[in-house]
């Protein structure tokens, strides 16, 4: 079925009042995961919005708390998230890391104790359709096995790197090679993945999403690199932000809560002026798509470039929302 970015928002909105956010907050926090949807980010939008509810009825999620600083060393400051609302904090955060970037040329925010951000792109995008560099960053409760292992021992740790322009150009990539959601949206639509996307219960690689989901056997983004880089990725915002690692939310949260974050903004115009940061930016694309195609029938793809298009799609035609899932929002 398909609806309207603005009837996501209103049962999002009617569901979230009656879990006691304020008209404030209900109303924002449904406005991003109903924009969210509508650019065709399904599986952090409309998909995920049952769980957060959950989260709010277990006490997971306080919803009344509001971001702590902690510390402010020039451009780099230290923030406790006071497991709030995780899209509005992550919203917020990301809008200090650009006021430091005014002042400094970069403005860099380490939070402890988060929420899961939902579609950590957004907050990417929130800094590059400003004109800033946006890189931000989560770690997450093991859900992926390092590796050479069975067991999950890491995080798929989710990294966004955007980059201003028009459109803007923007990686937003979990360290697995698909994200749960995603597995969950090609489940839902009774699709295999495009590539292998985890191991089945023999250690064959597979593209099925139902077993992956089951057995947890998640495989790293470009294999041993993709398990690197969730590992660092985890020490670095431990360390800045001072909160919980990996490890720690695994052994010591009933589920995914009280992670660490890094937000980054970078003042590119203190650095270039537009004129030839545009050119610069088109030669790159203009180098890019200018290659032979592999298949004449594919295009080449620059990141973050379908956004545009598929929100220009949702809005003409309505969001393909799954029938289960709505049905599920619908009884809340």
């Amino acid at each position: 079925m398909r609806v309207s970015c603005e009837q996501l928002k209103t049962e999002f909105k009617r569901v979230l009042l009656g879990r006691g956010l304020s008209e404030a907050k209900a109303d924002e926090c449904a406005r991003l995961f109903a924009e969210t949807t509508l650019t065709g980010v399904y599986s952090h939008g409309v998909n995920r919005f049952p769980r957060f509810v959950q989260q709010l009825d277990q006490g997971d999620i306080d919803p009344a708390a509001e971001p702590e600083r902690l510390l402010a060393l020039g451009a780099l400051e230290q923030w406790d998230a006071r497991r709030g609302i995780g899209n509005l904090t992550a919203q917020a955060m990301m809008a200090r890391a650009m006021e430091l970037a005014d002042a400094h040329g970069i403005g860099l925010i380490a939070l402890r104790n988060a929420n899961h951000w939902m579609r950590g792109g957004g907050y990417g995008y929130q800094a590059a359709e400003r004109g800033y560099i946006g890189i931000c960053w989560s770690n997450s409760i093991a859900v992926m096995p390092p590796w050479g292992a069975k067991e999950c021992r890491i995080g798929t740790n989710p990294l966004i790197v955007a980059v201003p322009g028009d459109p803007v150009t923007m990686v937003d990539m979990s360290m697995s090679m698909f994200s749960y959601g995603m597995l969950e949206v090609n489940r839902l639509n009774g699709r295999q993945l495009p590539v292998d996307g985890g191991f089945d219960d023999d250690g064959c690689p597979t593209r099925e999403p139902a077993v992956i989901e089951k057995n947890r056997r998640i495989m790293p983004m470009g294999y041993w690199k993709g398990s690197g880089l969730s590992i660092v990725l985890d020490m670095i915002a431990t360390l800045l932000s001072g909160g919980l690692s990996v490890a720690e939310i695994t052994e010591t949260q009933s589920d995914e809560t009280r992670v660490s974050q890094v937000f980054i903004a970078i003042s590119v115009d203190k650095l270039i002026d537009e004129g030839t940061m545009s050119e610069k930016l088109q030669t790159i694309r203009d180098y890019v798509l200018s290659a032979q195609r592999a298949d004449p029938d594919v295009a080449i793809r620059i990141p973050g470039h379908e956004f545009p298009q598929l929100k220009a799609q949702n809005i003409a035609q309505g969001i393909p929302v799954d029938d289960s899932v709505w049905a599920r929002i619908l009884a809340l």
